[in-house]
């Protein structure tokens, strides 16, 4: 993931960037994010079949959801593709794969 600051030559990496891969460093085609309370993304690490949390400055993330393998279960995730906080800090997620939010 790249950031942008407005008027900038170039961006500078804020998560991944270490090649595809399913280390906590790394990411598989990054589809989503959003950014918490805490300036924290999370991202849809979509075909890591995980949700990835990174603080700002963080060398790694940190599993917020899914993690455990493609699959249907409720602690599994399949194809994340969108997320959305709700209001009251929940986050929601378009489990693409799995046809549920």
């Amino acid at each position: 993931i790249q950031r942008w600051a407005p008027g900038a030559a170039s961006g500078e990496i804020v998560a991944g960037g270490k090649g595809k891969g399913d280390s906590l460093d790394q990411l598989s085609c990054p589809f989503g994010l959003v950014i918490d309370s805490e300036g924290a993304l999370l991202i849809a690490d979509r075909d890591n079949h995980r949700i990835q949390r990174w603080a700002p400055g963080a060398a790694s993330g940190e599993i917020v959801a899914g993690g455990k393998g493609k699959g249907d279960s409720l602690d599994q995730l399949s194809c994340p593709f969108g997320l959305v906080i709700d209001s009251e800090g929940a986050l929601l997620i378009a489990d693409r794969d799995n046809h549920r939010i």
